[in-house]
């Protein structure tokens, strides 16, 4: 038994034997039922019940479709399932999440309680879940295989749990993976439909599109289809939900009814550079060129051609930047081989994209998919792993090293609470650390993450992955010895 595991037990012996009892009956459980499924889904079920959903997209609600044949498109989609929980109680969460991790410095806190528990979505998750109200919200992108480190091309779901307790609240299921962190903006949920299949022209084949629905339900208010994937995750901006995607242009839609506002045929693709909102002002990387937008009518500010400087460059349009006291920084890859890469830092200033620094992090294989991990920023210390497995502290202003840690290679950014900081490596293991990078306890979780950050709130660390575990831990046994 790991020391992940012990600490459960020591908070209830009862919750120990219900998730052993529960691994068993998932183990042996047969389906309940097999539903043709075209629209939400609302169910709730217990921990013992497995219940499979067969899923045939319905093309006729896009406009935009290319690359997919609907007799291929038939998957099992498994309900989430509850394996443990301890519930809790919570007063709710209602303000907006309007950018990913909720602000421009990725330092993802959000002022609530929740229940204890550990639910299996059953599909990967590739970034961070959203609160809002009572809801844990999550987006997947299909079955994961763990062998090739890669999820299907084209199946994705959203799907709200209780924060409470993990229960199933409703699933909706679609046809494309779906990488962006839900955004909520009254009532409003936002995603983007995507995958990172490269054609000549564009990147994400099949339906790709913005997507609009109830949060309460789940019940779709509107999409918006674009020939190129939305694997970002959009921003929010004065009645606008603000995207950048896979056939290389940015664009404002009405978060009314979806109807474009402006579109910038800007001619250069960004993969998952979610984007970045300050002061009116977007930000995001593509595969050639670091962009500022003008929020308001999508006015280029200015633009840095990054590949001009760095042949063989990569990475740029996966990582997403953050912002400091006027400083964006954010991180791409010169790729040296077929098989090797460099991760690199560049710092922006973010009013006229002069380079301010640029810090070489080390060389690593080239991973399978996403190069280069988001950026956080805390009280002007900027914090990056990535494939190197090396995580690194630096000086905003000048882009000095004050200290780093091993963790083995990972994709994934760090959390922080009060003096604390946490990050998972790409095997799962969860390391502690003091703001100084001292290394105060290791735990072994369940969770191969993706590149997302973990969860905090007031009393739990929510950590979710590629493997489709969602594991809310106590914050307290966390950080406690």
């Amino acid at each position: 038994m790991n020391r992940y595991q012990v600490a459960i037990t020591v908070i209830s012996i009862a919750l120990a034997v219900s998730w052993i009892i529960s691994i068993v009956n998932i183990t042996s459980a047969k389906t309940n039922a097999s539903i043709t499924v075209t629209n939400t889904i609302t169910q709730t079920i217990t921990s013992t019940v497995v219940r499979t959903i067969t899923y045939t997209p319905q093309y006729t609600k896009y406009t935009n479709v290319t690359g997919s044949n609907s007799s291929q498109l038939n998957y099992q989609f498994m309900l989430p399932y509850v394996v443990q929980s301890i519930p809790g109680e919570s007063s709710g969460y209602w303000r907006n999440t309007v950018m990913f991790d909720g602000n421009p410095q990725h330092d993802y806190f959000v002022p609530t309680r929740t229940g204890y528990f550990m639910v299996n979505v059953t599909w990967a998750i590739i970034v961070q879940p959203t609160i809002y109200g009572y809801l844990l919200i999550v987006t997947t992108s299909g079955p994961f295989n763990a062998t090739s480190f890669s999820v299907k091309d084209d199946v994705g779901s959203v799907c709200a749990l209780s924060a409470i307790n993990g229960d199933v609240v409703w699933c909706r299921v679609f046809p494309n993976q779906i990488m962006t962190q839900p955004i909520v903006i009254n009532d409003t949920l936002v995603v983007g439909l995507g995958n990172a299949v490269l054609t000549p022209t564009y990147r994400g084949t099949g339906v790709n599109a913005v997507v609009a629905l109830n949060v309460s339900n789940g019940n779709e208010l509107w999409n918006y289809t674009t020939l190129g994937e939305d694997m970002p995750t959009p921003v929010y901006y004065r009645g606008m939900v603000i995207e950048a995607d896979g056939s290389g242009d940015a664009f404002a839609l009405n978060i009314t009814n979806g109807k474009p506002v402006w579109i910038d045929q800007l001619g250069t693709y960004d993969s998952m550079s979610s984007l970045l909102l300050v002061n009116g002002i977007v930000y995001f990387g593509t595969s050639t060129t670091f962009w500022a937008i003008n929020a308001s009518n999508g006015a280029v500010i200015w633009g840095d051609y990054l590949y001009g400087t760095y042949q063989n460059m990569g990475g740029l349009d996966d990582s997403s930047p953050a912002y400091y006291g006027g400083i964006v920084v954010t991180s791409f890859t010169v790729h040296l081989s077929n098989n090797l890469m460099d991760e690199e830092l560049v710092a922006f200033n973010a009013t006229n994209g002069n380079i301010l620094w640029t810090f070489y992090e080390g060389i690593s294989p080239v991973p399978p998919n996403l190069e280069a991990p988001p950026v956080v920023i805390h009280r002007g210390i900027v914090f990056h792993d990535s494939p190197v497995g090396v995580l690194y502290a630096i000086n905003v202003t000048n882009g000095k090293v004050l200290w780093t840690f091993k963790t083995g290679p990972t994709l994934s950014t760090v959390g922080i609470i009060g003096d604390y900081i946490i990050i998972q490596n790409r095997t799962g293991e969860m390391f502690v650390l003091s703001l100084n990078g001292d290394l105060i306890k290791t735990i072994i979780t369940p969770v191969i993450p993706g590149p997302g950050s973990p969860l905090i709130t007031k009393n739990s660390v929510i950590i979710a992955g590629l493997n489709g575990i969602i594991d809310s831990i106590p914050l307290y046994i966390v950080l406690h010895t």
